[in-house]
């Protein structure tokens, strides 16, 4: 997965300022296909620091998030209807109605809910295309900025590797040495 995360990274990079517009897009397809969007996420922080790194990692997770919705909408919702009994489709669109946008913004914030299964499923069910927008808009803030920010902080962390472990050593030689002189003198 490292080598991966580090291959797209430097893919990426190599784009330039097409990386701009390529770097949603690898969101978006994550963001459709059930993939993890961490990897993806770190590599936009990685690459774009934390701040333009969260915008370009929402932009990309709105877009696939709306594409996936609408082909669940378009597509999957006849055959859904088409091979589950009516009853059954009513209690999904009726427990989404109880919910509302509070349960909406919830699945959003739970982690433990797939990003793209609540992109799909939401588009199978009645939920309305606005309040699956917004709520998605708001919903996904915390995560795009989390991951985002800790690709850039992995790539901090080791550009300030060797300082950190100058320091280390340095501290562990003091320690070392200070402990040998009081064995000396002890004697």
């Amino acid at each position: 997965m490292e080598e991966l995360f580090y291959d797209i990274g430097r893919w990426l990079e190599a784009l330039g300022p097409w990386a701009y517009i390529i770097a949603p897009l690898v969101m978006a397809a994550v963001a459709i296909l059930p993939f993890p969007a961490e990897a993806p996420a770190m590599v936009n922080g990685a690459l774009f620091g934390p701040w333009a790194g969260s915008i370009v990692t929402w932009c990309g997770a709105m877009l696939g998030a709306q594409i996936s919705f609408e082909l669940a909408r378009r597509l999957g919702r006849p055959a859904v209807e088409r091979l589950l009994r009516p009853r059954t489709i009513e209690r999904a669109d009726e427990w989404v109605r109880r919910g509302g946008w509070p349960g909406m913004l919830l699945a959003r914030f739970m982690p433990l809910i797939a990003f793209t299964a609540l992109n799909w499923a939401s588009g199978l069910t009645s939920v309305p295309r606005w309040r699956f927008v917004w709520t998605t808009a708001v919903g996904i803030v915390p995560g795009a900025i989390v991951f985002t920010a800790s690709g850039w902080g992995i790539v901090v962390a080791l550009e300030r590797l060797p300082w950190v472990a100058v320091a280390i050593a340095t501290i562990m030689l003091l320690f070392i040495g200070l402990r040998r002189w009081r064995n000396r003198t002890e004697v």
